[in-house]
């Protein structure tokens, strides 16, 4: 007869171990490099989010009604607890206007807002509240009756009739670029005033701060004051010497003009940011902020 050898029960139980083992060493790289890919993939939304209204505030700043005797207004939002800042101007770019407006009496001009409103500046039914802690645009259909050429009159409006522009973005800080002389420009948090400054007024400096959608949900909406308010408003001053040679330098480079971003880079990145914050860890290592010099002359 034949003499026929199975395997010992060590020897399955040391093949079972490794086979395990092996499921288990795989099963971690997979669980790592969907978490990449995921993060990978919320990294490029908030880029292409940011590039977007970055693109869009572009258009509506060039259409801007550069004038001194009419309103404007770059301040932080007024309404306690709302730590960002708004933009609100006149341009001429076409608008919706409220309900019972006649079509007959419209014009080519708009007031145009950029805030990211709070809760108790939105109505509480949907899609009110929907807008609250995100980015939102209104461009409101102006008559020529409604333009009023006395700069400190405030115009009527509710940002509750803007529409959401960034479902991520819930946080804008504003710098402002001014020329001084010739060869000198002085980047500085006042914005011009109603009825003067305009003319010097090189450009708008925006940051935005953006959260993923996903990454929302596991923050609550009271949180969202400590979290705005963990990345600094700028309270600086700098001044750029442009290059005096043959020909002059008549804008400068971007690299020399980082007012916002660097501080707001070095908060995101310090290891107590989430405390600071105020939000899970897991929701922190995912905030991302850009910025984007728009220059209006």
């Amino acid at each position: 007869m034949t003499s026929r050898r199975a395997f010992t029960l060590v020897e399955v139980l040391v093949a079972t171990s490794v086979l395990t083992l092996m499921v288990l060493m795989i099963t971690a790289l997979l669980d790592s490099a969907s978490l990449t890919v995921l993060a990978s993939g919320h990294h490029l939304a908030a880029d292409d989010q940011a590039r977007e209204v970055f693109d869009r505030m572009q258009v509506d700043f060039a259409r801007m009604l550069k004038r001194n005797d009419v309103y404007f207004s770059f301040t932080k939002d007024p309404v306690a607890g709302n730590y960002n800042d708004q933009l609100t101007f006149n341009t001429e770019t076409p608008g919706y206007f409220p309900n019972g407006t006649s079509s007959a009496n419209e014009s080519n001009s708009s007031l145009v807002s950029y805030q990211i409103p709070v809760s108790t500046q939105l109505p509480s039914t949907a899609p009110g509240q929907a807008m609250a802690n995100n980015l939102c645009r209104l461009c409101q259909g102006n008559l020529w009756t409604n333009i009023s050429f006395t700069p400190t009159v405030t115009p009527t409006y509710t940002i509750s009739n803007a529409h959401l522009l960034s479902n991520s973005i819930f946080r804008m800080e504003t710098a402002f670029l001014y020329r001084t002389s010739n060869t000198q420009l002085q980047i500085t948090a006042t914005p011009p005033s109603p009825g003067s400054g305009f003319q010097n007024l090189e450009a708008i400096i925006v940051a935005l701060g953006i959260l993923d959608s996903d990454s929302q949900k596991i923050v609550p909406a009271s949180s969202y004051p400590t979290l705005v308010n963990a990345l600094a408003d700028y309270t600086g001053s700098q001044t750029i010497v442009l290059n005096p040679g043959s020909p002059p330098s008549t804008t400068p480079v971007p690299a020399t003009i980082d007012p916002i971003i660097s501080t707001w880079k070095t908060e995101i990145n310090t290891s107590t940011f989430a405390t600071t914050a105020g939000i899970p860890a897991a929701a922190a290592r995912q905030v991302r902020v850009y910025q984007r010099i728009i220059y209006l002359q």
